[in-house]
């Protein structure tokens, strides 16, 4: 795809604590014209589609209805905007996977305790949504699936360095996992220990651990 205009950016302020702020400016991601037959083809034989909310929301639902009509999974990791996902795309999704303060802007109600996160699921399980994956970041995260709700630890770092793009690392390693086979419970671990890997180091891309740092991750955590 290529439109012209430049190439999105972000601005992303480190704090000492390794938390971050993130300056979004769209550029390309924000320009989308028509999704080309390559990309059609492309999602049609995925065995995931993986959606986040820096490009336009009109451009997911495209793609989300695309994937859902082949039967592909589509899970949307819901950083990136503020605003609402549309009904439209929600009904598109298997997975939606916000944190805490996504969670929030979502529904419009407190997240502060688990009780709240709770209401707040079920105000999204009202619109149909069937699967809500909560990430927590040092207190792990919840999967409210419809079978129940299924929790995990985080797998802690010995030093949390940049939390850049660990929320994304997260949602992906358990689409990832998901598709391999992993039960539920087994993919919130794998997606645990990626995460925790991805905050050790600075940057979003040049953090992301390899698959074999992450199965190592994964052993260590299950002797802990």
């Amino acid at each position: 795809m290529h439109v012209d205009e430049p190439t999105g950016t972000a601005i992303i302020l480190l704090q000492p604590s390794g938390e971050n702020s993130i300056i979004i400016v769209g550029g390309a991601n924000r320009n989308w014209g028509d999704v080309e037959a390559s990309i059609q083809e492309t999602i049609r034989t995925a065995g995931a589609l993986l959606l986040q909310r820096e490009i336009p929301e009109h451009v997911n639902v495209v793609l989300a209805r695309m994937a859902k009509e082949a039967g592909v999974p589509v899970y949307l990791d819901a950083g990136g905007v503020d605003e609402p996902v549309s009904e439209e795309l929600l009904s598109c999704l298997d997975v939606i996977s916000p944190n805490e303060t996504e969670l929030a802007r979502l529904t419009g109600l407190p997240t502060r305790t688990e009780e709240e996160i709770q209401r707040a699921v079920a105000k999204l399980k009202e619109k149909g949504m069937s699967q809500v994956l909560v990430k927590l970041g040092a207190a792990g995260s919840i999967l409210y699936a419809p079978e129940g709700q299924m929790r995990q630890a985080a797998v802690q770092a010995p030093k949390v360095v940049d939390t850049t793009g660990a929320g994304d690392c997260f949602t992906a390693a358990y689409a990832l996992s998901i598709l391999e086979g992993s039960d539920k419970q087994t993919a919130l671990l794998f997606a645990s220990a990626a995460a925790s890997l991805c905050i050790r180091k600075k940057g979003a891309m040049p953090s992301l651990p390899t698959r074999q740092e992450t199965d190592e991750e994964v052993r260590r955590a299950g002797k802990a």
